[in-house]
């Protein structure tokens, strides 16, 4: 791991690795500012952060460059911030691609992705997996074929995955397979990407493109499955190109934001605004303009008891290129503070949550922090703050260079379902490969791997099937083991002494 810590700054400094700025009140106790990047020498974009109690997962999507494979791909931090380990999903498809992740019991994690499978096309799989690392299966949605989900809700209790079908926009319910169906209209092509419950309604948020315009759509959907409303083209402020980036529902207060294009001759510039829906009509209440120039898209919404807050990019400080912006409004929509975090190089921010403890945490890439490429990372603003002012604490900034990536075949062959594991897992003093059955007893004796802490720090190293854990300290660890040009990682819990 490289750690990289940055003096405490009062100014932009442009030399400085990481940074931060802020407008508004400045009266009380600013957030205490955490940053952490992740991953290895591929493409790697964190796409949803989870916290819990003692931690948080941060879910990402995995592809390096030497391998046309896209994998999902876990980090979970301690209350620390601290890696505690990371791992590849199980897959066997041609495709994995991380679409949503949300907390499921006490310490659980379940993560949506779609998976392309070469018999069944592409399918939506969920997994599910505990603090520690442990996967603990998964299922399959029965969805229409070529389904592509974008979120998960609960409506009137139940589970259901949005998205679409096509150019139909769909909900599935994740126990019963039914299915809810809008839009779709002949000439169009509906994309949905978020959607959200409010006074039982689902109130999904996309666009609608027809004769070369992309407009920004709003629907809402009764129980039943009826239209309650469609608003295509809410926003006369968009020209040629628009589309929601997110819903965020507070009661019966409902917000959307979108990006959009303005009309010529500034369509050069990417804006947003955030909208108020009337649940009745599907009508706007109003309209809280953002930027009115530069490359500022909208990336995601929530609402809080604090309010609302929008979570953009902007470009609006030179010295830290593009970077992540929080915006905070009361319930009704009053600005009340902003600030933007990122590295000196290139920053995109992609999801923000509340944990319960009220502190803001924003899932993202970042390009630069660790080798050049996009690699994932994820900041935690201990509070709402107020955004608007320069924190009297040094900012925490981290790097880790996961060793999960050492070698670009453990990509393809990582956890793959039927291939390598060990028993027991987990274990206390030693553990035994479980290799193929189609690997003879010469190749098992051959075989050598090497143990890696939760750090990547290597603990023992060694040859066969047998993998001695006796005085290793607590914890999730992995087994990196090489047969010929071949190599496997395989995940085994260690319970032993701290």
């Amino acid at each position: 791991m490289r750690l990289l810590a940055v003096p405490f700054i009062r100014h932009f400094i442009a030399t400085t690795l990481w940074a931060a700025a802020s407008w508004g009140a400045t009266t009380a106790r600013a957030q205490e500012a955490q940053f952490r990047a992740v991953g290895g020498p591929g493409l790697e974009r964190g796409e949803v952060v989870v916290p819990h109690a003692t931690g948080a997962f941060l879910v990402c999507n995995s592809k390096l460059p030497e391998v046309d494979l896209l994998r999902a791909y876990l980090v979970h931090y301690d209350s620390d911030l601290n890696v505690d380990w990371t791992l590849l999903l199980p897959c066997s498809a041609l495709l994995q691609e991380v679409v949503d992740a949300w907390m499921d019991g006490p310490g659980n994690v379940t993560v949506m992705t779609r998976e392309l499978l070469p018999e069944d096309g592409y399918v939506t799989v969920m997994h599910r997996l505990d603090s520690t690392g442990t996967w603990a299966g998964k299922v399959t949605l029965n969805a229409p074929q070529n389904f592509r989900p974008v979120t998960h809700v609960e409506w009137l209790g139940e589970p259901w995955v949005v998205g679409a079908t096509g150019s139909q926009p769909t909900a599935v319910h994740v126990t019963t397979g039914d299915t809810k169906t809008w839009g779709g209209l002949p000439g169009t092509l509906d994309v949905v990407t978020d959607a959200a419950v409010a006074n039982n309604l689902l109130v999904a948020v996309g666009s609608r493109t027809q004769d070369d315009t992309t407009r920004t759509a709003i629907w809402g959907v009764y129980p039943l499955g009826q239209v309650a409303f469609e608003n295509v083209g809410p926003d006369s402020e968009a020209g040629s190109w628009s589309q929601a980036d997110a819903i965020a529902a507070r009661g019966s207060n409902v917000r959307v934001l979108h990006s959009f294009r303005p009309h010529a001759p500034e369509d050069q510039w990417l804006l947003h605004s955030m909208m108020s829906v009337n649940l009745t009509s599907g009508q706007l209440n109003g309209i809280l303009y953002g930027p009115q120039a530069g490359q500022r898209p909208g990336r995601d919404l929530i609402g809080t008891s604090e309010g609302w807050v929008k979570l953009s990019q902007t470009d609006v400080v030179p010295q830290l290129d593009l970077s992540m912006l929080v915006t905070h409004y009361n319930p009704n929509g009053l600005y009340l503070s902003q600030g933007a975090w990122g590295t000196i190089f290139e920053d995109d921010p992609s999801h923000i949550t509340q944990s319960e403890d009220g502190a803001i945490w924003v899932a993202g890439s970042t390009r630069g922090a660790i080798d050049g490429t996009w690699n994932a990372c994820v900041l935690r603003l201990d509070s709402l703050g107020p955004l608007g002012a320069w924190s009297n604490d040094m900012p925490g900034f981290g790097t880790y260079n996961d060793p999960l990536f050492d070698d670009v075949l453990a990509l393809q062959d990582v956890a793959v379902e039927g291939e390598s594991s060990c028993s027991p897992n987990p274990s206390r003093g030693q553990t035994s490969l479980l290799p193929p059955s189609t690997l003879s007893v010469a190749d098992r004796a051959a075989l050598t791997w090497i143990l890696r802490d939760s750090q990547g720090r290597v603990v023992r190293e060694g040859q066969g099937t047998d993998v001695n854990l006796d005085g290793l300290a607590s914890g999730p660890h992995v087994i990196q083991v090489r047969h010929g040009e071949r190599y496997v990682h395989v995940r085994v819990l260690v319970v032993g002494e701290k």
